[in-house]
């Protein structure tokens, strides 16, 4: 069984995939946030994703719609399969197999939801001049 990985911390970058002790398999996009949940689609079927052990995001630092978009799919996607979500650092994700064995091993503990980290406070506002 294999997790499912979720990274969208990066502006314009998308990693999504598989961690097992089989194999280790990210793809990684040029792309907004909002391509995520297509590319998930396009390569699992819900029957796929029902099979995993769980979800591990992203959940920063990083850019305010990047990360946000990331993490909430990752929660939705977990509440909606029912299976276990947890959220590791932008730094802990660099070594992902590490971070496998520590899934593995029962190391990460499981949360209902996880919490975006944003590297900045977002920039919202719009100007008034034409």
């Amino acid at each position: 069984m294999s997790w499912l990985f979720i990274d969208s911390a990066t502006p314009n970058e998308i990693r999504v995939g598989t961690l097992s002790t089989e194999k280790i398999s990210i793809r990684t996009l040029r792309a907004r946030v909002r391509a995520l949940l297509v590319e998930v689609r396009r390569r699992y079927s819900v029957a796929d994703l029902r099979r995993m052990k769980g979800i591990c995001v992203v959940h920063g630092p990083g850019s305010f719609s990047a990360v946000r978009g990331g993490v909430l799919a990752a929660n939705l996607l977990a509440r909606l399969l029912r299976i276990p979500l947890i959220g590791v650092t932008k730094s802990e994700s660099l070594d992902l197999k590490q971070l496998l064995s520590e899934l593995e091993a029962g190391k990460r503990e499981a949360s209902s939801y996880v919490m975006p980290t944003y590297d900045a406070e977002p920039n919202i506002t719009m100007s008034c001049h034409p």
